[in-house]
């Protein structure tokens, strides 16, 4: 049953890009966001047990709010305005790259050590971000750049978030970065003057992005891991952008291009290279 949790969640998610372009006519990106969560959090809220943040130390509090403000407030709030401006098929393979990123920082801000195999796919997967980057004559433009930091920043959250997983739980650790982030993107609003609104149309697809794919998604995969173990969890996300582009293809009607596919191809080879558990694990 892991790994069916697993790749449920891994569909769930698939769909976040393609319901966001979807809607995205009739809702700006901050307010997307701002209501993804609002949708997300009271989703999690069963989940939490609040007896756990006592285990925290004063260094977790620190991060947590951080984390809380920039990687989910600021850089989700980018994953949401290059997705409204760029097709949703690129977006997912650059976003993809994440594991990479982790890898990445993982090395750089806790000096962590691997094999050589996890640095040939590390250069894979930068040649990958490259030739997706350029996949569209590189229309993408700026925002190809702005999904690249978000991507970067989701690989912050990841890599400073597992110290406070460990001494909380996932679903504390989700449940207050996303509190952190609501107030942090009213003030992104107001300093673009977007104001609060929504059309009653685009309800059901946001309650869909934030109970279903940012709530129950999010806890059928961590279900699945601690059945199957991270690794074999981390390996089903080189199934996600394929999806992603294929609802693209017949939802939005996105074509995928050469340039396009090969850059899937190298950033999916470098993942399986880089986390492809090692025979003595």
């Amino acid at each position: 049953m892991g790994y069916f949790y697993v790749y449920l969640a891994i569909v769930l998610f698939s769909s976040i890009e393609v319901v966001s372009k979807f809607i995205g006519s009739y809702v700006d990106p901050l307010n997307l966001w701002l209501f993804r969560l609002l949708f997300a959090i009271p989703t999690l809220l069963p989940f939490v047990r609040f007896s756990k943040l006592k285990n925290l130390s004063r260094k977790d509090w620190i991060n947590l709010t951080w984390i809380g403000i920039v990687p989910v407030g600021i850089g989700m709030s980018l994953y949401h305005f290059a997705l409204a401006n760029a097709p949703a098929n690129e977006m997912a393979i650059i976003f993809s790259a994440n594991p990479i990123f982790v890898l990445l920082f993982s090395k750089l801000f806790f000096k962590e050590k691997f094999p050589l195999r996890v640095y040939i796919g590390m250069i894979l997967g930068f040649a990958g971000l490259t030739v997706t980057s350029y996949s569209s004559g590189f229309k993408g433009d700026i925002y190809v750049f702005v999904m690249i930091a978000a991507c970067a920043l989701f690989a912050i959250l990841t890599v400073f978030g597992r110290s406070i997983t460990q001494n909380s739980s996932s679903a504390i650790f989700n449940f207050m970065t996303f509190v952190i982030a609501v107030p942090v993107i009213l003030i992104e609003m107001a300093f673009f003057k977007v104001p609060i609104e929504i059309s009653f149309k685009a309800l059901p697809y946001l309650a869909y992005i934030g109970i279903v794919t940012t709530g129950i998604a999010y806890l059928f995969f961590f279900k699945g891991i601690s059945k199957i173990g991270a690794s074999l969890g981390s390996m089903a996300f080189f199934v996600k952008p394929w999806i992603a582009s294929l609802l693209a293809f017949i939802i939005l009607s996105e074509e995928l291009n050469t340039q396009l596919i090969a850059g899937g191809v190298l950033m999916a080879s470098s993942l399986i290279i880089a986390y492809w558990p090692s025979k003595n694990r």
